[in-house]
Parts: C-alpha cells; structure tokens; sequence
C-alpha cells in the first residue's frame, strides 16, 4: 500500500513538471525567429519560340525548272482497250500557275493512238494537272500531281481500223499512270536538285552556337533548337512558299560567352495546321539584394517612424529570399527595441521599368509576437514606408539591354549566308524569380523573324 501511495506521488509530480513544461512551450512567438531562407526555383521559366525559314519561289521560275526536268516523251505504252496503244508527247513549254494554295500545270501534247498497224493523226490539246507538294518526315520532297482533264473537247466517238472508241475516256483512262510517271519524275528531280535536309542541317548547327551581339557590352544570342516544323504549302499571286518553323528557347547573355549546345542530331519534321513567325528573346537582368540595400538604406536608416504617441527607429536593414517572396529584417530601438521582419513580392513593370515590392505584411512568427507585445506596430505606416522606398529605376539597364535586341533582330549572321532577320513589336514580362542574392527578372522582346539564305 505505501509503494502504490509512492507511485501515485511519483505519476502527479511528472504531470505537474510536464504541465509546466507544455506552458512554457506554449509562450508568445519571437519577432526575431528569421524566416526560412530559400529560392524560389533554380531558374527562369522558359519559353519556346519560332524562327520561320521559307524557301521560296515564283511561278515564272518553277516554269523554268519544270520545262528542264520534264522531257518530250511523256506517256508511251496501252490503253485500257487491249490492243490499242498510246503516244502522248510534249509539245511546247509548260506553264504553272498558283491559286488557292496549289500550283496548276497545263502541259501542251501531242496525242496519238496505234491500233495494229493502224495510226491516228496526232492530236494538239492540253493536259491540265494540280500539284501539291509535300515533304515526307525524312525530309523528302513529294510531288503529288492530280489530272484534272483536257483543255480541248475531244469527239465523242472515233474509229481506227476496225475498231471504234472514244477518245477522251481512253485519255483519261491513262492518267493515273501518267500522274505517277510525272510526279515520281519530278519528285526525283527536286530531290536532286535542292537538299532541303542538307539546308536544314546549316541552320541547325548554325543555331546551337552562341552569336556575339555587341562586342562594348558582351551580350551574346544564345539559342537552343528543339523542332523542327513543317508549315502548310503557300501558293497564290505568282509565288510558292515553302515554310519551316525552328521552334527555340531564345535568349540574350550578358558576360562571358556561353557554351554551345551540346550537339543534336536533325530532328524529322512535325506538321503544323498553321505557319508561326513569333519569335521571343529572353532578357534577362538581375537585381542583387545588397544594390537593393544599397539604395533604401540611406532613406529609411536612422529615420524616426511611429504613431500614436509611440515610434521607433530603424538601425539596421537586411534583405534575403523566402520561397517566392523577399523577406526584409528590420533591427530597431525606441517604443520596441528588437528584430522583426517583413515579407513582400518582388513585382516589375515593364512599361515604367520599376522594380519594386508589393503586399508587404508582416512575418507569421512576428505578428503573433508583436499583437502580445506591441499591437501598435502592427497598425503603423513602418509597411508603406518600407513598400514606397524598397525599388529600382532600370530603365537604363532595361534600355540598353532592348536596344542590343532591337538591333540584333535587324539582322544576325548565324553563319555563312545564313542570317536571322526581324523586328521587335512587344517588350513584356516574362517571369520574377527569387533567388537566394538576388531577384531575376525576365522580359520577352517578342516579334517576328526569318532565317534568310543569302
């Protein structure tokens, strides 16, 4: 019975010291427990961009190239009447047109018919043909050519020897065949004339190595490919355009130059519904927190601030990252003497180029402390007053920097005769990241652009 008394004794002791321990825990918050020191992310967002490449030509000029490629002998061979045969041959230079995105070809012949030893007199007409091409995933060019008919009315019924037939439904019974001959003939001479491939893997080298921009500041085009794009054939008003997209992370460097990309083989093509010439250049600045300090300490250091009777003086400012936000330590002495902290986020307007802070509160840790110990804090102007001198005027840096660009879109030599050309529309912002010394701000100097052979 006396050890049973014993332990009881023992058991409310424990409670009692654990009670005591629990109200001491449970004590008013420190202002000057720091916040979390983190970066938000490790890098910028990034977005992807189009540079267009149109190879391009008029109809006067396929007309040419066609006539070389295309010979006399255009069909020779049977009908689909056994026995009979036909000769269909070119006579005179063909012509191309372009409408509605298709390229049409009226190729003038010569038509006859052999029967046995029977012959017909060679008839003049005219073989019309649509053409679309196509460019296969390896970078293969296809010509694909549809009859669309004769441009002469043939006689509906006509003899040879002892046979009797129509003329025009056997010419059009021969054009499957013809369309293959022709455009297997054609595709073939493209191929071999022009390495659509072989262009592409210019650009494509050219693209991974970083061009220097401006030598008095050392700000470098760096690009990183990633696709490759095949846009719809353009044909109308006298021109064919054939239009690639390089779709590209695009950014302007300021510093050392930076390394290529690691080499990529040519990737195939993607088809897009539509062409894209949007092309954006990452700017990007950064803003080191000590700078910050460096320009807000003069203006509130020192400075007498409060309300309600009550102030306090700020003897010491500090700025690191907190996840997504800034958190600013203010050291201080008067009606409160001690450390607290605020956070806000760091905004940037690219239109004023001002940097600077927006809903600034005060830290978790010290709010619960200062509603115990010093309410009226909580309720002075000390948040405004560090809101309104907490920014930067970059509009030097943001000048210069849109100014490389600008200029850099006129025209950049990527290699021998290979050029990107553009123009500047747009400056927007892009991204605000903080880091763990500092705030990056991204903008994007959107425009269009094309990749030029000269």
């Amino acid at each position: 019975m006396h050890m049973v008394k014993r332990l009881s004794h023992l058991l409310a002791a424990a409670a009692l010291v654990s009670a005591f321990c629990c109200c001491i825990g449970a004590g008013p918050a420190r202002a000057d427990e720091r916040p979390q020191a983190e970066a938000s992310r490790p890098e910028l967002k990034r977005t992807a961009s189009s540079m267009n490449i149109a190879f391009e030509a008029s109809c006067q000029a396929l007309t040419t190239a066609l006539n070389q490629m295309i010979g006399n002998q255009l069909y020779k061979g049977s009908t689909k009447i056994s026995g009979l045969d036909a000769d269909i041959l070119r006579n005179g230079p063909l012509t191309v047109t372009a409408a509605d995105n298709y390229l049409y070809v009226a190729v003038p012949v010569t038509i006859s018919l052999r029967y046995g030893g029977f012959k017909t007199p060679a008839i003049s007409s005219k073989l019309k043909f649509r053409l679309n091409a196509k460019v296969t995933p390896d970078w293969k060019l296809n010509a694909e050519i549809y009859y669309m008919g004769l441009s002469d009315l043939f006689a509906e019924e006509a003899g040879i020897g002892p046979l009797s037939f129509k003329p025009r439904s056997i010419i059009e019974g021969i054009t499957r065949p013809l369309q293959k001959i022709m455009s297997d003939l054609i595709s073939k001479k493209i191929n071999e004339k022009y390495s659509l491939k072989a262009e592409m893997e210019k650009v494509w080298s050219a693209s991974r190595k970083p061009v220097l921009l401006d030598k008095n500041y050392s700000a470098w085009l760096k690009i990183t490919p990633r696709e490759i794009m095949l846009y719809p054939l353009y044909a109308a008003h006298n021109q064919v355009r054939l239009s690639l997209g390089l779709t590209s992370f695009a950014e302007m460097v300021v510093g050392p130059e930076p390394p290529a990309t690691a080499p990529v083989p040519l990737p195939n093509l993607k088809p897009a519904a539509a062409s894209d010439k949007s092309f954006r250049i990452a700017l990007n600045t950064d803003i080191f927190y000590k700078d910050l300090l460096a320009i807000a300490a003069p203006t509130l250091l020192n400075k007498e601030l409060g309300s309600d009777g009550k102030s306090i003086i700020l003897k010491r400012l500090d700025i690191h990252s907190s996840g997504d936000k800034l958190a600013v330590e203010v050291e201080a002495e008067g009606s409160y003497t001690g450390i607290f902290y605020l956070t806000c986020k760091p905004s940037f307007n690219p239109q004023t180029n001002i940097f600077s802070v927006e809903d600034v509160e005060f830290d978790m840790h010290t709010q619960s402390f200062l509603l115990k110990t010093a309410n009226w804090l909580l309720h002075s102007s000390i948040r405004n007053t560090i809101r309104e001198k907490i920014n930067m005027n970059l509009t030097q840096r943001m000048q210069q920097i849109q100014g490389i660009a600008r200029k850099a879109m006129e025209q950049v030599k990527l290699a021998d005769h290979i050029f990107l050309k553009g123009r500047v529309n747009a400056v927007e912002l892009h991204d605000v990241a903080v880091q763990k010394d500092r705030i990056s701000v991204q903008v994007y100097a959107e425009g269009e652009s094309n990749i030029n052979f000269q």
